[in-house]
Formats: C-alpha cells, structure tokens, sequence
C-alpha cells in the first residue's frame, strides 16, 4: 500500500531548479538555493518541498509553516522556466518602478525598452506604487522568471527584496538613485546635491524661508534626500530652518493648494516654496492665485521633474530637468555591459535647473 506520510520516501521528482543542468551551460552565480537546499535546511524530502509548493493544501501545516520559513530564510524564488531551461536564463530584463501616476519613468523606460530590443531582451514591467510589500513581492516574481537582469528605481528597497537581488545571479541596476548603498550597479542622479541647488537658487533670488511641500511617503527615498539637501544649505547659510509640509499621498494639483493653505496658516513668513514634484507646483500656484498672492514678488516656486505644462502655464514653473533618456540609455548600456562580464558601474547623470517666471525676480 502505497504511504501517505508528508515524509514518506517516494520515486524522486527532479529539482526545478537543477533539471536541465548541462555541460557548457551558463553557471548560477554563488548564493543561488536550490530546493534541495530546502529540503536538507527543514530534515525532508525534495518530493515533500516540491509538493509544499505545488499543491500546499496536501501537506500538513505545522511542516508547511516550516517549509515556507526555510524558503524565506534561504531567500528562494520558484523558477517559472520549463525543466530543459531551468540551468539558463530567460531574455527577460526585469523593470521595477515605483509610480504611473504623473510617471517621471515613462521616458527612462521607453529609453531601456528601445536599447534592450535591439539586443533581443523583453522588459517586463511592475509598479510597486511607493509601497515596500509591494516591492518584495514584484522582486519575488521577476526572479522567479530568472531574468537576464534587473532594473528597479532607487537605492533604498525592503530589506528581503535587497537579499533576493543580491543574491538572484543576474546583474542589479539602481535607477533615478545612486545616493547610497548600492547592490551591484546604478545610473542615476544626487538628489540630495538637487536639493540644495533648489534652495541655493531661492536663496540667491533673494527668498529666506524656505519650505519643502508635496507628497513624500514612506519609500519615497530620492524625494527625502532632497528635503536634507535643502535643510543642509539652510543650516550653513545660518538661516531658520527648513519647514516640511508634506502627506503620504500622490502628488496631485489638488494636494499641492491643500498644503499651501496650511503652509500660509501656519508659517506666514515662508517666501520660498520647493515642490517634490511639478504636479504639486502647480496646485500651489494656484493656490497662490486664488488668495492674492504674487509670484514671484511674494512667493517663489519650484517644481521638481519639469513635466511639459510646466513652461505653458502662468507663470511658468521653475523646475528640475531630470535626463531622464540619458538615464534609461545608461542603465540599458549598463545592463548588456554586466551581461558581458564587464564591471560593475555606479554613473552619476547630470540634471539642469531651469529658471522661469516662477522665481524671476
């Protein structure tokens, strides 16, 4: 009779993740688990692993807790590919990003997307919306495709997503970031040094109070580091300090003016205004419209990503120019450069501060 014990020896099922394994085959760099790997970690058979992932519901679930905690701990990804190429890597470049909402990345992606076709390399894409579960679990699944590489905006990450990365065997490329810690390679801007240049242009237009206004949640890194760099160039200046208006939520037109009426509220005397975003700007400028208030006589304003409108509107908005093709060109160069053995890069991509109405004086 055949048993029916969840660690009963039965005919071996191959490893997903070593079947297919051949002479000449492109190795897994160092750090790869296998689910045999589990299965010696948890004291079981490779079949009862397997099935805990296949059909979950047949094994018992004191040893399914056992056996997803042995797969967090060895920080395992299921391989999607089928058995005959699960030794290889797909031609899939893994892109993660944190927002379409008023995108800054359809630029930089529609850049990488163009460069990575040329070579035969499909971007698949995942928005985690500035949320760091999310993350985690976009990371999980790109890997579990085992992509020829990824890119994914930022520096600062949830801790298990950094692991998985770090530990996948494809090359890692940071986006938009490469203030910080990286994983293995990154492409992107300083924003701290953005942040005090937007200060150091009030400052020199003749603005003394200054505020950082908009959205700014919690996985919002780029954003934070901008906020410190303006705080920074205050402190040296011997100037108050720096004052924050900000909410956990998108960056709207509607957030902008609603923060604005705090802001007047509470810090009357503020005259300078950076935005993290355009899109805040403008809510801020019209805010700003409706209670009387000139600008840039009274007030002046700074966006950051300088979206189109930005110079149609009136007054036009001072912003930030991000090089964002540069970015996504970069990153694409980057990407096939690691593919090909070369280096890990950390490049730092120029940005341009552009002057308009909304703080000439």
């Amino acid at each position: 009779m055949a048993r029916n014990s969840d660690e009963a020896p039965s005919a071996t099922v191959p490893d997903p993740d070593e079947v297919g394994a051949r002479p000449g085959a492109r190795p897994e760099r160092r750090g790869t688990t296998t689910l045999a790997m589990v299965a010696s970690r948890v004291g079981v058979s490779l079949n009862t692993v397997s099935r805990a992932l296949r059909a979950p519901h047949t094994v018992r679930p004191e040893l399914k807790r056992r056996i997803d905690q042995a797969l967090q701990d060895l920080n395992y990804v299921p391989n999607r590919l089928a058995g005959g190429l699960a030794g290889t890597r797909s031609d899939i470049v893994g892109v993660v990003i944190t927002s379409l909402f008023h995108s800054e990345f359809a630029a930089v992606v529609d850049t990488l997307q163009a460069q990575l076709l040329d070579r035969n390399l499909q971007v698949m894409l995942g928005n985690s919306r500035y949320d760091p579960e999310e993350e985690r679990r976009l990371v999980r699944s790109i890997l579990s495709w085992r992509p020829a590489a990824v890119a994914i905006v930022g520096c600062d990450h949830h801790p298990e997503a950094t692991e998985l990365l770090a530990s996948c065997g494809a090359p890692i490329v940071e986006m938009w970031d490469v203030g910080g810690d990286i994983i293995d390679s990154a492409v992107g801007m300083d924003h701290e040094a953005i942040g005090r240049a937007q200060a150091e242009h009030l400052l020199s237009r003749g603005y003394r109070r200054l505020a950082f206004l908009g959205s700014l949640r919690e996985a919002d890194a780029r954003a934070r580091k901008r906020a410190s760099g303006m705080a920074a160039t205050l402190a040296e200046a011997g100037l108050p300090p720096l004052v924050r208006m900000t909410r956990p939520e998108g960056g709207h037109p509607d957030l902008g003016e609603s923060l604005l009426h705090e802001l007047l509220a509470a810090h009357r005397d503020v005259d300078g205004i950076v935005c993290n975003s355009d899109a805040v700007a403008f809510g801020v400028l019209r805010g700003l419209r409706r209670v009387g208030q000139n600008v840039p006589g009274d007030r002046g304003v700074v966006g950051f990503g300088d979206v189109d409108a930005g110079s149609c509107i009136s007054p036009t908005l001072t912003s930030v120019r991000p090089a964002r093709h540069a970015i996504g060109r970069l990153t694409a160069e980057t990407i096939l450069a690691r593919i090909a053995g070369e280096e890990p890069r950390r490049i730092t991509v120029d940005w341009e501060l552009l002057e308009r109405e909304s703080t000439a004086r």
